[in-house]
């Protein structure tokens, strides 16, 4: 599992210096830890997502409060990707 400092060096090569972690790190954590195997599945299916699903699913979560921009549920995903990539190796 990367540590903080390398999942911050990869999100800003990703997303610029100005990327901010925030919790994200949390987040990576949580995921890469998951154990329920139908949640891991389901996570990946956003790592698959268009342009346009990505638009929907931002557009879903407006629905229940949570206000992301676009660049932020790219982020997200990447976090996703990178959390469950992490798990297989």
């Amino acid at each position: 599992m990367l540590n903080r400092q390398e999942f911050i060096a990869h999100m800003k090569s990703l997303y610029g210096p100005e990327y901010d972690a925030g919790g994200a790190y949390k987040t990576f954590k949580q995921i890469y830890n998951l154990t329920d195997n139908r949640t891991v599945s389901q996570l990946k299916v956003l790592t698959t997502m268009d342009t346009e699903k990505r638009l929907l699913y931002r557009y879903s979560l407006a629905t229940i409060g949570i206000e992301f921009t676009p660049l932020q549920v790219d982020q997200y995903i990447t976090l996703i990707d990178l959390a469950i990539s992490n798990r297989q190796e």
